[in-house]
């Protein structure tokens, strides 16, 4: 009976060490995985970050331009304007 007990005991320590064999290799895959998933959202965070850090150099950009082309349509309304005086005085002064 001892000698059973005996094998049954060394059957449980070989399932138990089998069973922490194959949670130590799943653990190492898991690890493993989250390496690889922290690396990729590592470079889709870089991609964001520089895709932000474009998408505000572009806005300021666009103010700069806006800026610039209201003053343009400030510039040409006011020679306009001018012109057109200056064609109008001409004209009542051949009419009268």
């Amino acid at each position: 009976m001892l000698l059973k007990h005996g094998k049954e005991l060394s059957d449980h320590e070989r399932r138990i060490t089998d069973l922490n064999n194959k949670m130590t290799d799943t653990l190492k895959s898991v690890d493993e995985s989250n390496k690889y998933l922290r690396e990729q959202n590592n470079h889709i965070l870089e991609a964001i970050i520089k895709g932000n850090e474009k998408n505000d150099t572009h806005k300021q950009e666009m103010e700069v331009i806006n800026r610039q082309n209201l003053w343009k349509v400030v510039t040409i309304a006011i020679g306009s304007s001018s012109v057109i005086y200056l064609i109008l005085q001409q004209l009542i002064h051949v009419i009268h």
